[in-house]
């Protein structure tokens, strides 16, 4: 068995993680995409060793911020880490607002190529002169299944099937048993926190304000300093890349404070979204209650499963 905590930014996850695993005799794997990386860490808001409360946490400062990482790889990686914990007899709390990552433990993950920039374009050209009736035609030769599984009004969607088809040789079908075959095998509880709009917002924008007291300009200056390119995946973070604008004198630090807050809050909504795709979860309103409370909700729950 093991246990998800996913949810917007914002809404307490770590900290209830944190309380989690000190019920069930749990170790926490980070699902947060920029947590992987070493050297930032308020921007990323890790938990400190206090915050820690002496649970083992995993898939944190995992590479450099100029080293590749992959969705394939964190799977990798995380499931790896799942099956150490559980041969310890204890349980595994993965725990993160990145849902690509915990969708490729539940959901799992086919390797596919994506398309060259040629094929993008042959598709798109003709689109443009041929019409969208001409590429369903074409969808129908390759994979006659695929027209009736995804909505061919959406020419994005038609573009998109033929381009993973071409580029893999292979039906979306086949493509789609694959990815099954890699689902991570045990059973899982499944816990989304969420909040009250507007407090959720305060809690953000309080959150960067704590953030910039910390010394958020300090961090993203020793990367920029060390060497670490602005155009890098991991300095496209939001509160890196503002802060880089900032430090570059595009924008005033005002300025920056107010578009990491408005561009966490937007992160939010989106990881909201994403989340209400698994109708398996159970979704818990955090709003005014404390971290060991809800904690302890999802421990009398698991007791009567």
């Amino acid at each position: 068995m093991f246990i998800i905590i996913g949810g917007p930014t914002g809404t307490g996850k770590s900290t209830v993680a944190v309380e989690l695993a000190l019920l069930l005799n749990g170790e926490i794997i980070s699902a947060d995409s920029m947590q992987i990386y070493k050297e930032m860490n308020i921007g990323t808001n890790k938990n400190t060793i206090t915050q820690r409360k002496g649970i083992e946490h995993h898939l944190i400062d995992v590479v450099m911020p100029d080293e590749p990482w992959t969705v394939a790889r964190y799977k990798k990686l995380a499931e790896q880490k799942m099956d150490e914990i559980k041969n310890r007899g204890k349980i595994p709390i993965i725990v993160g607002g990145t849902g690509l990552y915990i969708e490729s433990i539940i959901r799992g993950l086919f390797d596919s190529k994506e398309p060259t920039k040629e094929l993008k374009k042959e598709l798109r050209d003709i689109l443009h002169e041929k019409g969208l009736s001409y590429l369903i035609e074409m969808l129908y030769e390759l994979d006659p299944e695929a027209v009736s599984e995804i909505d061919t009004k959406n020419s994005r969607r038609v573009l998109r099937a033929i381009e993973i088809i071409k580029s893999n040789n292979m039906k979306l079908s086949e493509i789609k048993k694959r990815t099954k075959e890699t689902i991570y095998k045990d059973k899982y509880y499944f816990f989304v926190l969420t909040m009250k709009r507007k407090e959720l917002y305060e809690q953000i924008n309080k959150r960067v304000d704590d953030m910039i007291k910390a010394g958020l300009e300090d961090e993203v200056r020793e990367l920029l300093n060390k060497g670490y390119n602005k155009d890098l995946n991991s300095m496209q973070a939001i509160g890196y890349k503002e802060m880089v604008e900032y430090i570059e004198g595009k924008i005033s630090k005002k300025d920056a404070i107010e578009r990491i807050k408005k561009n966490t809050r937007n992160y939010a909504k989106r990881q909201e979204t994403w989340f209400k795709r698994y109708k398996e979860a159970m979704w818990i309103d955090t709003t005014g209650l404390k971290p060991e409370v809800i904690a302890e909700k999802i421990n009398l729950f698991l007791n009567k499963v």
